[in-house]
């Protein structure tokens, strides 16, 4: 892999290594022994540092060098790297383009729709466009109405290793709207032999428009509990046929139960978009043929522009709602920024790593292994050490952007923090405040590998809801979190 060089990432330089413990079950600081203890845990499941952020001297730390599994903690070295490279007010924009010769309203040429890769782009925002195109006089368009998605490469969902129907594991692109989610609701029938109803939404604080490129067929006999209802179409082979060149297509069985309304993943979110603008066109008056990709032509026109918010404010929401869209879309920008041949997640995360291993040759870097921008991946890795090196190279900026408990989370006064959840893995890093008034920085991983292996191993992508042992485990691993926040904010 090409890993570019920048003056400005001397910005992530200046950061001491963390010392190596004695044993790989010793601690130093606070003796926190009895808080593993009553929640459950062995000491070899435990890691974490607690350092100063100016100096980088450690104060307390269990298994600095040990990798742990980051789950949405991977946001926080996210958004610090692509503010770096992409700065503060970096916004991502969303173009209408035309080709042709208008006249009398009519569009004899292409219409196109670009994606910039905004995260935050939703209904209102083509609307926007839509606006911007009808003062124009366009009424109707007879050429091809195309969207560009060769901003950023397009993928039907985060990680292969989550179940189908998560919401949260949506597909990626650079036109991705409303979050890439759509509500999908269903009416059983009001008597015997009438249809059961189903229909599917994009859905914004605006309202609510029908998503074309999604088909849903009924089935019977999929497979008990309300969790195994929906499936790709051709799946059965683990094989989801979402890539279909009419759209997305899934099968739904109706289980006893079932919520009457569900959100589930875009796994195609060009084509999604794309259909949601030609339908909010059509409400606006202006006619438009049914949506290809293509590119932008040479010779096109722009037509309309949408911006969003500036990229500080967007990383601010990232690390405080956890939104894994929004950051591989982040990263993957400035992913691509340094290096335009990223294609995959791995890659990008590789390529925005980079700069901060370049700068700080002193970290133990081993067993590093982000496999996205998102944290969504078991396999993703990385040590407390490193955790800490990143935090300290991402600086006092970034680190005010951290969410705190006057921001609705669940966290100790003092605390403002990035955390971090998947089954059988907790993660929560950033600052906090002592008793005495001092800002320490800290890492916090707890992960059993085992449990989470086996649960992988047995997976049924089908099934969205983690099993009732994980929730448990995770109920034990958020009380040590904060058993160890309070020894710390007394301790020190």
């Amino acid at each position: 892999m090409r890993i570019p060089t920048f003056s400005f990432l001397l910005l992530l330089a200046c950061v001491t290594a963390v010392s190596a413990c004695a044993s790989p079950y010793d601690a130093t600081g606070p003796d926190d022994r009895a808080a593993i203890a009553r929640n459950g845990f062995s000491a070899g499941d435990v890691g974490y540092v607690l350092f100063d952020p100016d100096s980088g001297a450690v104060l307390a730390e269990r298994q600095p060098a040990k990798p742990f599994a980051p789950a949405s903690v991977a946001k926080l070295p996210a958004m610090a790297a692509a503010l770096a490279v992409l700065g503060p007010e970096h916004r991502f924009e969303t173009t209408l383009h035309v080709s042709g010769r208008l006249e009398n309203g009519i569009l004899d040429g292409d219409l196109v729709l670009k994606g910039g890769g905004d995260p935050s782009l939703s209904t209102e925002g083509l609307t926007a466009l839509l606006r911007d195109l009808g003062a124009l006089g366009v009424t109707r368009v007879t050429g091809r109405f195309l969207y560009d998605t060769s901003a950023l490469p397009e993928m039907p969902e985060i990680d292969a290793g989550q179940p189908w129907t998560a919401g949260y594991n949506t597909g990626v692109g650079a036109l991705s709207l409303n979050f890439n989610r759509f509500r999908f609701d269903w009416a059983r029938p009001a008597a015997a032999g009438q249809p059961v109803r189903v229909s599917a939404w994009s859905v914004s604080d605006g309202g609510r428009v029908p998503l074309d490129s999604v088909t849903v067929q009924l089935a019977t006999g999929m497979g008990a509990g309300a969790g195994a209802a929906f499936t790709p179409l051709a799946a059965a082979d683990g094989e989801p046929a979402n890539g279909e060149p009419e759209g997305e297509r899934w099968r739904f069985a109706p289980q006893p139960g079932m919520a009457a309304s569900l959100w589930l993943p875009v796994t195609r979110p060009g084509l999604a978009a794309a259909q949601v603008f030609r339908r909010l066109a059509a409400e606006a008056g202006i006619t438009l043929p049914t949506p290809a990709p293509g590119a932008v032509p040479p010779t096109a026109t722009l037509a309309a522009l949408h911006r969003s918010e500036p990229l500080e404010v967007l990383a601010r929401q990232v690390l405080r709602y956890s939104n894994n869209l929004s950051a591989e879309l982040i990263g993957l920008a400035a992913a691509r920024r340094l290096d335009p041949a990223v294609q995959t997640l791995p890659q990008s995360a590789a390529v925005l790593t980079a700069p901060a291993m370049l700068a700080d040759p002193r970290t133990d870097w081993t067993g590093l292994r982000l496999l996205n921008h998102s944290g969504l991946s078991a396999a993703s890795r990385i040590t407390p050490a490193q955790t800490m090196a990143l935090i300290r190279g991402a600086g006092p900026a970034v680190l005010a952007l951290l969410p705190g408990e006057d921001e609705g989370k669940v966290l100790p006064p003092g605390v403002r923090a990035k955390s971090g959840t998947l089954a059988y893995a907790k993660a929560l890093a950033g600052t906090l405040t002592t008793a005495n008034g001092r800002t320490l920085g800290f890492a916090f991983f707890v992960t059993d590998e085992p449990q989470r292996a086996a649960m992988d191993r047995t997976m049924d992508r089908r099934i969205a809801e983690i099993p009732p042992q994980a929730r448990a485990w995770l109920a034990r691993a958020r009380k040590l979190q904060a058993d160890l926040l309070e020894l710390w904010i007394a301790g020190l």
